[in-house]
């Protein structure tokens, strides 16, 4: 027991900053809705994400601030892209507010409240065109691996021939 309780000091001296400092911890109201939807962004990408697609949405609605739409390549990968986004962002204090389609895993919704992600299927994301619902909203240029990022070309329904 004295070791445990020892362990917690040393993480609690290591936490605890000197006088004076500026105490910096990763809390919600320190990251604004275009950096989070950057963050998430980088967290789809970092599961090989397609075609991820940031659309502000700010002078459009009040639904949200940012859509963030990618695509995965099965079940799966839509659950784990979802997850790692739900994860990185819990690891700096942000919650959910909702999750839709986790079961289906062909359109996973997850509710930010100023970012909504929709992770989708490609054949989800190409019935329910959502890029062009909101044709006019402008793109977020992102800072990812080229083949995640769509360039300004919209997505549109599979020719049947």
């Amino acid at each position: 027991m004295t070791n445990e309780i020892q362990a917690r000091e040393r993480i609690e001296e290591r936490e605890t900053p000197e006088e004076g400092a500026a105490v910096s911890s990763p809390i919600a109201e320190e990251m604004d809705s275009e950096a989070k939807v950057r963050f998430m962004a980088a967290a789809a990408d970092s599961l090989r994400a397609t075609d991820i697609v940031a659309l502000d949405l700010r002078r459009l609605t009040i639904i949200s601030d940012f859509f963030l739409i990618c695509t995965g390549n099965s079940s799966i990968q839509i659950r784990a892209i979802a997850d790692r986004i739900e994860e990185k962002l819990r690891e700096r204090g942000i919650r959910k507010l909702r999750i839709e389609g986790y079961q289906e895993a062909t359109w996973i919704l997850l509710d930010y409240g100023d970012v909504v992600a929709h992770v989708m299927a490609a054949e989800q994301r190409a019935f329910y065109n959502l890029e062009g619902f909101w044709a006019d909203a402008p793109r977020l240029e992102l800072d990812l691996s080229p083949e995640s990022v769509v360039q300004s070309r919209p997505h549109s329904r599979p020719d049947n021939g």
